[in-house]
């Protein structure tokens, strides 16, 4: 699953997964109310929407077919008929109205894009018809109109031909113009939310302009758009709108620039590696070079209406966009001066202003995410929003020649300035990952914490020395741009022994929150001055250790020095929290259950964005309380809004409540702060859980450029054995294993899995042999149990008996009561005929807070069931699982069922459902340890169900599938019952 950022500190811990069929940013494009063609969308799936072909919307519309969907809603071909004509409709699904404060939201989101849209009236704006409410559901109703948006289009084509892309720019321009005059700003104005109607090519139909959903209204000439709302997408964000400042209609036609340069020499602006952040602030320090110089075909003409669209200084461009459309209106066809108009004066610049790169770092986060520093206290002017801070911590000086203030200091000041909820530490963990990749066995000094700053989209750099003062300790510290060099900030202080050190780090990390605009900063009595929750050197020393250990995946030798932290100073709320982490990723639960309820004991000590870290770490772990973590990490996000750690987790807990299409917008917008190999990881991990390979490897691709991390390779593995190439994926999983020893122990549980997915049970019994040898030598208790509950599976294949079977199975749940190990061994024990025994493993799961684990608890008692006979209690028991919760194994559990009750029709649903979720089976327990071989019987029992149902010719075919599927094993009786099915 998904890479958790640890309870306080940013160390890692693996908790979570996703089964999401189709990821999009947070916009609203995926509900566009156009569709290329007149059949379903590719990718499309049936229900993925609220409604089904024949359904009656109110008295007035019969739905036709789904067009298109989204994570929040979703786009159907209806037949209108009081108006006898097709409509798209446009709704919220039911799922995202599940959320109160969402539902608002988005019904709020609807009405305004009604009362906007339907102020413009224009050939080239899409209007809205309608808006009402059937059973809950919101909808919006507008013309049903057959194309492609501009983005499928340059996406098919590349670089249009001059004239075909002025036309283009002409259409969108005089709609642009129309919906300025009506005081309204688009906001998100990009090629996915331009429709081109079909047409006869080269040329197409014209282009219309969609989705006003998040636009303003503004007062004529005014720029009432509240400053600090950042909304939009930030490939065509206008730089005053990144900053989060006050916008008008020259942000559109900052974002109209973008499109006409795209149109002109295709999307090549983000091509060269950069992330879409990069390429903003690039954008924000000076214009993109003039289209020209990129395609000679572009007229001059043409060219210098583009870069004065493209002015970083508002002031600078098109000051309406009546005056824009002057400009194209005086060009040819093809992009030249006209000749018979009078020749225009020069225009001089209002002072092209060069915005230095240090000032992107104002950036508010991403699309989607308004408001986030704007705080409403009431009537009267707001107070000016303070802009996110991004601080990396360079490695102090130490001059001392004492080694106990060794990585002391900087943990000391990160969470000294971490006060201020603008300010955020960049985790040190990523950042020496980053630095590896720029040079391998870098140190993280000055210099290379300024490269790895620019590099992951830090703004600042803190740089420090200590050494002796008198007969005591001096301190200092400098805040500089990691661009320029700039010193921004300063603090001094002193400490007559070493036991003060730490206090004075606390008081001049105050003094530096408030040189950076921190208001709340108190003086010298604040609470930071004891931020890091001990005075002791020698245990901040001792915890540092462990923190550096436990990043590089050596957790049982992380938790040595965490105890000795402890020892030294027992109130050491981070240290126990370390420790528990730790433990946690070592396989040992129960332990870190206990460590992280001693850490809750000494919150009082901590800070507020301590104490969320630590809860957040304890309900993603051992507490397994997915809806508190959750709720916690959205407090966390909303009041520290650039915290990396809060953002990633805040993605894990959706992932944990099942809420995949949210989690990875969230995924999306931690990247997009700190493009690293964790964030990009975790999107790699979400792609392939949600069966979307391409995307998965492309993306574990580019998070392993930016550095070496063992799960990585786990998406790359799964995308290959997925396309039938097994000796790819055991070449990742070789890859994997030299990263770290997390990585060896998945990766030989990796390489086992794929010879039983193959059949190969005596090659995976020596894999697992070994490798559960190997965990038990490095103390990795859950990884063990992992492969013996493995090992158990080969014995059950291969008729090894059923003592065998038993201790195996006895001596993998006394190591681990994981989900994964309870439930498959709950599953043998009942093949073995030993169902009584399986029950308590049902009870302890029942009892789990987290949904999806009392989910599993109803395959097991279904299981029992259907050892009974008893497939309709089965079947009871599954479907209320499902709606707790939607999990991969619970469908394939329930079509088995419905098989054994001979209700085919409802067995190929779910079977069918399960190929197109055959991501999730990745890991069928959602934990990133690879259970491919779970897919083995899919074929079979579609099969069976296909054959009942009387769909004769699919059933013989997917009979063949498996058999060819696993031409290497024997002793399987469900491959003897598919060539007896086939010779019949």
């Amino acid at each position: 699953m998904a890479q958790s950022s640890g309870a306080a500190d940013g160390s890692a811990v693996t908790v979570g997964a996703s089964d999401s069929a189709t990821f999009l940013p947070a916009d609203t494009s995926a509900m566009r109310p156009t569709f290329a063609g007149a059949g379903q969308g590719a990718g499309v799936r049936l229900n993925d929407g609220p409604f089904k072909p024949g359904d009656q919307v109110g008295p007035r519309y019969t739905i036709l077919h789904l067009l298109g969907a989204g994570g929040m809603g979703a786009v159907y071909q209806a037949f209108d008929h009081e108006l006898g004509v097709g409509v798209a409709i446009k709704v919220i699904k039911p799922a995202a109205q599940s959320d109160a404060t969402a539902a608002r939201d988005l019904e709020l989101r609807f009405k305004r894009e009604l009362v906007l849209a339907r102020q413009i009236t224009h050939k080239y704006v899409v209007r809205i018809h309608d808006i009402g409410d059937v059973d809950g559901l919101k909808y919006l109703t507008m013309p049903y109109i057959e194309g492609q948006t501009l983005a499928e289009v340059l996406r098919r084509d590349g670089a249009l031909p001059v004239s075909r892309a002025l036309t283009i720019a002409r259409q969108v321009a005089l709609g642009l113009a129309a919906a300025h005059d009506k005081g309204v700003v688009h906001r998100d104005l990009k090629p996915e939310n331009i429709m081109i109607e079909k047409g006869e090519p080269p040329e197409g139909g014209d282009a219309l302009i969609m989705d006003f959903g998040i636009a303003r209204s503004i007062e004529h000439g005014g720029t009432q758009t509240a400053a600090g709302a950042v909304i939009g997408t930030v490939e065509y964000m206008a730089p005053e709108q990144a900053k989060g400042q006050a916008i008008d209609q020259r942000a559109d036609i900052y974002s109209f620039g973008l499109i006409m340069y795209d149109a002109l020499v295709g999307r090549q602006r983000t091509s060269h590696g950069n992330n879409p952040m990069s390429e903003l602030l690039a954008r924000i320090a000076q214009a993109p070079p003039p289209p020209r110089t990129m395609n000679v075909d572009v007229p001059e003409a043409l060219d210098r209406i583009v870069q004065r669209c493209l002015e970083p200084n508002a002031t600078a461009r098109f000051q309406t966009t009546a005056a824009l459309v002057e400009a194209l209106d005086a060009l040819t066809a093809d992009g030249h001066t006209r000749t018979d108009l009078p020749a225009p004066a020069p225009v001089v610049p209002a002072g092209r202003q060069r915005w230095p790169l240090a000032a992107a770092a104002a950036l508010v986060a991403i699309a989607g995410i308004g408001g986030w520093l704007y705080s409403n206290r009431g009537p009267g002017a707001p107070p000016a929003p303070l802009e996110p801070i991004s601080v990396l911590v360079a490695e102090f000086q130490n001059n001392t020649g004492d080694a106990v203030f060794d990585g002391v200091l900087e943990q000391a000041f990160s969470l000294g300035l971490e006060g201020a909820t603008f300010i955020t530490a960049y985790p040190q963990r990523d950042a020496l990952r980053s630095a590896a990749a720029i040079k391998p066995g870098s140190r993280l000094d000055e210099q290379t914490a300024r490269l790895v700053a620019v590099r992951d989209g830090v703004k600042l750099v803190l740089a420090g020395s200590v050494g002796a003062a008198g007969s005591g300790y001096g301190v200092s510290v400098r805040a500089i741009d990691a661009v320029n060099g700039t010193q921004v900030a300063a603090a001094e202080g002193t400490a007559d022994a070493k036991a003060g050190v730490l206090a004075a780090v606390g008081e001049m990390a105050t003094r530096l929150r408030r040189e950076l605009g921190d208001t709340t900063a108190a003086g010298s009595d604040d609470s930071t001055r004891e931020a890091f929750t001990t005075a002791s050197l020698e245990a901040a020393r001792a915890y540092v250790l462990g923190q550096e250990l436990n990043a590089a995946g050596k957790f049982n030798e992380a938790i040595v020095h965490y105890q000795q932290a402890v020892q030294l100073d027992p109130n050491f709320g981070r240290a126990y929290s370390g420790w528990a982490n730790a433990a946690f990723r070592a396989g040992r639960p129960d332990e870190a259950d206990q460590l992280w309820k001693k850490a809750i004991t000494l919150m009082e000590r901590m800070t507020e964005r301590e104490k969320y870290r630590t809860l957040g770490g304890y309900y993603l772990g051992p507490g397994a309380n997915d809806d508190q973590a959750l709720e916690n990490y959205r407090l966390l996000v909303e009041k520290y809004p650039l915290d990396g750690i809060g953002m990633n987790n805040l993605a894990v807990a959706y992932f944990r409540n099942l809420d995949f299409k949210r989690a990875y917008e969230q995924g999306e917008q931690a990247k997009a702060i700190y493009a690293n190999g964790v964030t990009r990881s975790n999107l790699a991990l979400y792609a392939m859980y949600a069966s979307n390979f391409d995307a998965a490897s492309a993306e574990a691709i580019k998070a392993l450029e930016a550095s070496p991390f063992d799960k990585s390779y786990l998406p790359i593995a799964m995308a290959a054995l997925a396309a039938g190439k097994p000796d790819e994926a055991r070449a990742a999983y070789q890859e994997m294993a030299k990263v770290s020893s997390r990585g060896t122990s998945i990766a030989s549980m990796g390489r086992a899995d794929i010879d039983m997915y193959l059949g190969r049970f005596d090659a995976a019994r020596r894999e697992l042999e070994a490798g559960a040898a190997s965990d038990d030598a490095g103390k990795l208790v859950a990884p063990r149990a992992l492969k013996l509950i493995a090992l158990a599976e080969i014995a059950a294949a291969t008729g090894s008996g059923a003592p065998e079977l038993e201790r195996l199975v006895s001596q993998a749940v006394g190591l681990s009561m994981a989900d994964a190990v309870t439930v498959p061994a709950a599953r043998l024990l009942i093949g073995a005929g030993r169902a009584e025994a399986a029950a308590p493993y049902a009870a302890v799961l029942e009892k789990h807070v987290r949904k999806r684990s009392r989910a599993m608890g109803a395959v097991i008692r279904a299981e029992m069931a259907m050892a009974a006979r008893k497939s309709v209690e089965a079947i009871d028991t599954l479907t209320a699982a499902r709606a707790l919760a939607d999990l991969w194994l619970v469908r394939f559990t329930l079509g088995r069922a419905y098989v054994e009750q001979g209700r085919f029709a409802e067995a190929v649903a779910e079977f069918e459902e399960c190929e197109k979720r055959i991501g999730e089976t990745a890991d069928v327990f959602l934990d990133d340890w690879p259970t491919f071989r779970y897919t083995v019987p899919l074929k079979y029992w579609l099969a069976r169900a296909q054959e009942g149902a009387g769909i004769t010719g699919s059933a013989m075919k997917n009979y063949q599938a498996y058999l060819e599927l696993r031409p290497e094993a024997t002793g399987d009786a469900l491959a003897t019952d598919a060539r007896k099915r086939i010779s019949r």
